[in-house]
């Protein structure tokens, strides 16, 4: 009975306090009196039902009350309106930016595949390897419960049933093997999936069609499956629908169109020359699931050792004694792929971005909470000599900041959403696969609502415990002013306004260190005007053609171009110029020294560099004779693996040049990759790429086999005639001269070109700049706010002396001088913490060394940005420094 009773007491001590000044000596001696009833008539287990009672009453009086306290704090704030204004501005503007943050960025690199049962336990090479390699890592049962094969972003020529006279459409899909569906744990929303047992070499082709697919082009058609699509000119059956939301793997390209490898090579060319068992044909990504307690590290260091194995028996591949490791997992199961090492580091940078964000917008609340509770100082006291708790006070005080915060919070959700759809309403390039969903969901709600919980009770506890550490009657006797024994140099306002200084200078700089030296990086000046450039491109393989007839037609091309005279210059590529999705290859320097270095890969056809009016810095470039000398070697050869061994022409980029051979002449010099060798017949200058990145390029030749089997975007024509866009019609008539059932993709001049493909890049500079832009409004709203703080604390000390013949502007300097300090010292503070942030980024990827490179020597940021942030905030300081000069001494001193 006395283990009971103490437990009763326990929970009756733990009532609000109104409550026990109510009715706590009652509570107390009517547990006295039941405990003992209780034990003497039903023994202790009877004493359970009184505990259990009192346990829950326990909760409702503290809901009770914060019930009180919230409609306290919706009339406090109903009172004080332009207060409620600011903070809720100010909050909705810090918890609108992270959660957009949140939304787009973080969970871009964080949300798991949907639908997808083992995206936990998904894996994937980092570097693609042969369909042989795939069927070697599916022997190991131990380490892995399957392996899948996938080439991503396979385009194809669409023409739905009933539909076929109609001009085919690009859409993107996945080639898979059949197992890809189990490996990934998905299940169909309609039909089936792929299957090892019912999809074999040979069969009639199939597809699965995307949720996406299914309800943009379809109309979700109940009948959907069983219907025939026309893919590149190859009738497939439609088999199943993916559930809602799988895009498949690695979603930030989604598929519309899901292919197995079953298919014949007419219908995906993907498969021509008998890739899938050709073990040199490194042209696939290896998604794999982990078995039930293996850890990735384990089995990266097993498939290490057979990944070196095979390529010791590929006598196709050249020799390699170096001891780095040939094959690093990569987990799969997020829409982006990030190295392990590089997944903290990114992470970490939202982290700083979205903390320092908030951290201005609480320091803010903050200060100015600070401000407010200085002129409470009296109702406060008020408050405390009739009997309230500190406790209560401050609970009162907390409820306001979490009511004010979590009103921010519906303002920032709106602002978040509202974000969301003009991101979503960008311009998307056509010919590319369809742009990720990316909306707000449950999960960008609910942080907004814990962000908004949160920092109610972080920026409004300590302002609490500061305006109720206080005796009650010397507060009643002065007012609502406390007199402070003097200047605290170190106080908590002070330290306040410091670090929101601070991290306003480090926001403001570290976004205008990015938006700078990305748009001067970004910024591409041809040696011509890109408006007179016009680009398309064909891939008449993917329209139906022959690999013999598709060669034919790119033969046929440049006489018919030639003799039009539509063009002046012109030149055939395997991708747009400038573009920044080129493969990396690894690239050996061949002799003594044996340098390797990794290289962006572009295939450019005879003519590039003169149609882009960029000279050969030495050598020569790319001429018909290196397509037909190449094609007789390929013949000669009469094996893939011989035709390899050829030594093919190549040009290299300044970086590239220098990088593996110095400052010696690279004409000549041999170099190698993992399946060929080549010389050197050229170099030129470094081109940026669409996003502005300088980088090592080596350019290969065009060949017929490229024609054969041309890359996803087509075969690009670049062609330049003084007429701009009127060139197109010319061009076109010259493609219908040939065929006219060709399908013309992306058709637009350079200059539209470069400028859609830097709209992505200038969406994320707009977010950056209005970062850096709202921790500039804030840290003027937050000095704004202590610097009325200050006046309201000396008033009575400024009222003195005004009596004593201080005029107004030596109080006016006076007040401004406490700002200037705090201003001073958070811009030095925050100067260190940019530059130190900078440098710790730029270590970590040649994209943000580039950025910060550019933008931390731009003297207009260095000593514009404080510049603008001190005179925004010295104009803050301004406003209640005049209001001070403004003080009747007689009234401050009688309020005194």
């Amino acid at each position: 009975m006395n283990y009971a009773w103490r437990i009763y007491r326990r929970l009756a001590q733990a009532f609000p306090h109104e409550f026990k000044m109510a009715f706590g000596d009652e509570l107390m001696q009517l547990g006295d009196d039941v405990v003992e009833e209780v034990a003497e008539r039903r023994g202790v287990t009877g004493l359970i039902r009184p505990l259990v009672d009192i346990a829950i009453r326990l909760p409702i009086e503290y809901l009770s009350e914060m019930r009180q306290d919230m409609r306290y704090a919706t009339r406090a704030l109903i009172k004080s309106p332009g207060f409620a204004l600011v903070g809720i501005i100010s909050m909705g503007l810090g918890i609108g930016l992270t959660t957009d943050v949140y939304g787009s960025k973080w969970a871009m690199l964080t949300s798991e595949v949907p639908a997808a049962a083992n995206a936990k336990r998904l894996v994937m090479p980092d570097k693609p390897v042969s369909y042989y390699y795939i069927e070697q890592y599916r022997e190991q049962k131990t380490m892995l419960t399957g392996v899948a094969a996938l080439q991503n972003g396979v385009p194809f020529n669409l023409s739905l049933q009933g539909d076929r006279q109609a001009k085919p459409e690009r859409v993107f899909g996945q080639l898979v093997s059949p197992d890809y569906f189990s490996v990934l744990g998905v299940e169909p929303q309609l039909g089936r999936l792929f299957s090892p047992d019912h999809d074999k070499s040979g069969d009639a082709p199939v597809v699965v069609i995307s949720d996406r697919f299914w309800r943009s082009r379809l109309n979700s058609s109940p009948e959907a499956v069983g219907q025939t699509l026309l893919l590149n000119g190859q009738t497939a059956t439609i088999i199943g629908i993916t559930p809602r939301n799988f895009d498949g793997a690695l979603s930030m390209n989604p598929s519309e169109l899901f292919v197995p490898t079953t298919v014949p090579a007419a219908l995906a060319p993907e498969l021509a020359n008998d890739v899938l068992h050709q073990r040199n044909a490194k042209e696939f990504l290896a998604v794999m699931s982990l078995a039930p307690g293996v850890t990735i590290d384990s089995a990266e260091a097993g498939l290490d050792a057979i990944t070196r194995r095979l390529d010791e028996q590929d006598p196709s591949a050249p020799p390699q004694a170096d001891k780095a490791k040939r094959l690093v997992l990569i987990p799969a199961g997020t829409r982006v792929l990030i190295p392990r090492n590089l997944r903290p580091v990114i992470a970490g940078f939202f982290i700083v971005l979205m903390g320092l964000i908030m951290t201005i917008a609480c320091m803010n609340l903050a200060t100015m909470l600070l401000a407010r509770g200085a002129n409470r100082r009296k109702e406060l006291a008020i408050r405390l000599g009739v009997g309230a708790s500190r406790f209560r006070l401050i609970r009162q005080m907390i409820s306001e900041g979490i009511l004010l915060s979590m009103l921010g919070g519906i303002a920032g959700f709106a602002l978040a959403y509202g974000l969301s759809i003009l991101n979503s309403q960008l311009p998307h390039a056509a010919g590319t696969p369809v742009a990720p969903d990316l909306a707000l969901d449950w999960r960008a709600a609910v942080f907004a609502f814990a962000v908004a919980i949160i920092c109610g009770i972080g920026f409004s506890l300590a302002p609490a415990l500061q305006a109720t550490k206080t005796d009650v009657a010397p507060a009643l006797k002065e007012g609502s002013v406390l007199q402070l024994p003097g200047y605290r140099r170190f106080g908590l306002r002070n330290l306040a306004v410091v670090a929101q200084v601070t991290g306003s200078v480090m926001l403001l700089l570290i976004t205008g260190f990015l938006v700078i030296g990305i748009t001067k990086a970004n910024n591409i000046e041809t040696k011509f005007d890109p408006k007179t450039m016009v680009l398309l491109s064909i891939d008449p393989v993917r329209d139906g053609y022959t690999p013999e007839k598709a060669q034919a037609l790119f033969e046929k091309l440049p006489e018919r171009l030639r003799a039009s005279g539509v063009v002046h210059s012109f030149a055939l590529a395997a991708q747009p110029p400038f573009a920044s999705d080129d493969e990396k290859v690894q690239l050996t320097a061949e002799g003594s020294a044996r340098v390797q270095k990794s290289l962006a890969k572009e295939t450019v056809g005879a003519g590039y560099f003169a149609a882009l009016n960029e000279p050969m810095l030495a050598g020569r470039e790319f001429e018909e004779r290196d397509q037909r000398t190449l094609d007789q070697r390929s013949q000669a050869g009469g094996s893939s693996a011989v035709a390899l061994q050829g030594i093919l022409p190549v040009i290299l980029n300044e970086s590239a040049a220098r990088g593996l051979f110095g400052n010696d002449n690279a004409i000549g010099k041999r170099v190698r990759d993992n399946k060929q060798s080549y010389e050197v017949v050229g170099m030129v200058s470094d081109l940026k790429n669409e996003i502005g990145i300088n980088q090592g390029v080596f350019y290969v030749p065009l060949t017929r086999r490229d024609f054969a089997q041309p890359p996803a975007g087509g075969i690009t024509i670049l062609a330049r005639s003084g007429a701009g866009r009127d060139a197109v019609s010319g061009i076109k008539t010259v493609i219908a001269s040939i065929d006219p059932n060709l399908s013309l993709l992306d058709v637009q001049t350079l200059s539209e070109y470069l400028e859609r493909s830097r709209s992505v890049m200038r969406s994320a500079l707009r977010t950056y700049a209005g970062i850096g832009l709202f921790g500039l409004v804030l840290s003027a709203i937050g000095l704004a706010g202590v610097t009325a703080y200050a006046v309201a604390q000396r008033r009575r000390e400024i009222g003195i002396r005004m009596a004593l013949g201080a005029h107004k502007g030596q109080v006016l300097r006076l007040v401004l001088r406490e700002g200037t300090a705090l201003i001073v010292v958070g811009t030095v503070l925050g100067f260190l913490g940019a530059f130190a942030m900078s440098r710790i980024l730029s270590a970590v990827t040649s994209e943000f060394a580039d950025a910060f490179k550019i933008g931390t020597n731009d003297p207009r940021l260095l000593v514009g940005a404080p510049l603008l942030l001190a005179a925004l905030t010295m104009l803050a300081c301004y406003v209640p420094a005049r209001t001070a000069a403004k003080i009747d001494p007689l009234n401050a001193l009688r309020e005194g």
